[in-house]
C-alpha cells in the first residue's frame, strides 16, 4: 500500500447512519438529547396561562371576586391534596408490597422443597401460586387508592373497608363514565 492514499486529503462520501455537519464531521449522538433537554426545558406543552388580577373598581367589585374564587375552585377541584395522597401511597405499600413479597418468598420455598427435601412438585403449582399472590399484589394498588380516606380532615379505619364501599362507585364512574366534564 501507498502511504499517500492513506493520508488523502479528498472527502468521501459515504452513508452513515450517525447525523453529519456540514462539514463532514460525525457528532456523539449521546449528546443530542442532552443538548435537546437543555435547549428547551419546558414539558409537554405550553406553560399555563397565569390570570392578571384586575384592580377592583369600587363598584362591582363584588362579581370580580366571586369569578376569581370560582376560577380558583375550578383549577383545584382535579387536584388530590398530598396528605390524601400520602395517605394512598401509603395503604397501597401495605396492600401491594405484603402479597408481592409473599409471592416472591415462595419461589425459593419451592426450590428448597425440590432440591433439600427431594420432594417432587409440579410445575404448575408454583405458577399457581404465584399468580394468586402477584394478582392480589395487582388488585392492592386499587385497593390501596380506594380504601383510603379522601377527605383530608379525616384518616379513616386501619383496613378502610368504610371507606372503599364508599369509594367504589365514584372510582368506577370515574374509569367507565369519563370523570365529570363540564358542558
Amino acid at each position: 500500500m501507498e502511504p499517500s492514499s492513506l493520508t488523502s486529503a479528498q472527502p468521501t462520501k459515504s452513508s452513515s447512519p450517525f447525523p453529519v455537519n456540514p462539514q463532514n464531521q460525525i457528532r456523539p449522538l449521546y449528546l443530542l438529547p442532552l443538548h435537546a433537554t437543555l435547549n428547551s426545558p419546558k414539558g409537554f406543552g405550553s406553560p399555563p396561562k397565569k390570570n392578571k388580577k384586575t384592580k377592583k373598581s369600587k363598584s362591582g367589585g363584588d362579581d370580580n371576586e366571586d369569578e376569581e374564587e370560582e376560577e380558583e375552585n375550578g383549577a383545584e377541584a382535579g387536584v388530590i391534596p398530598e396528605v390524601v395522597t400520602n395517605r394512598m401511597i401509603s395503604r397501597m405499600g401495605f396492600t401491594v408490597g405484603i402479597p408481592l413479597l409473599v409471592g416472591l418468598l415462595f419461589f425459593p420455598f419451592f426450590y428448597y422443597l425440590k432440591v433439600g427435601l427431594k420432594i417432587d412438585v409440579p410445575t404448575w403449582v408454583p405458577f399457581i401460586v404465584s399468580f394468586i399472590f402477584f394478582g392480589t399484589a395487582l388488585l392492592g394498588v386499587s385497593y390501596g387508592i380506594v380504601s383510603s380516606s379522601w377527605d383530608p380532615l379525616r384518616e379513616g379505619s386501619v383496613l378502610g373497608w368504610n371507606e372503599a364501599q364508599k369509594n367504589w362507585p365514584v372510582f368506577w364512574q370515574s374509569i367507565w363514565g369519563g370523570g365529570s366534564r363540564k358542558k
